[in-house]
């Protein structure tokens, strides 16, 4: 009708040709491939989260083994300091019970 206009494809002959340039085979590959990937990663993500929310935790009872396991050291050279000193002590021939 008009001289000068330009005709502009349809949305529906757009998508049409669409249909031609997209390689169905090689996009479903893809998603195949990414699915997989997907499919591993989130076990892994489920073993992990524990352990990274706990590693706080974690370090905190190593502090705590490492103090007491040098407060008992302390503890067991006292008490062989009094056995030692009940020993001398104890001169006659009584049975000596150690508690």
């Amino acid at each position: 009708m008009y001289p000068n206009s330009i005709q502009t494809p349809s949305l529906l002959s757009r998508i049409l040709s669409l249909k031609d340039t997209i390689k169905w085979g090689e996009l479903l590959d893809g998603t195949k491939k990414t699915l997989d990937v997907i499919s591993q990663a989130i076990p892994i993500y489920y073993q992990v989260k524990p352990i990274v929310s706990n590693a706080k935790t974690l370090f905190k009872i190593a502090g705590a083994i490492n103090s007491n396991s040098t407060d008992n050291n302390d503890n067991s050279q006292a008490n062989t300091n009094t056995i030692k000193k009940e020993e001398t002590l104890s001169s006659d021939n009584s049975p000596i019970f150690y508690l």
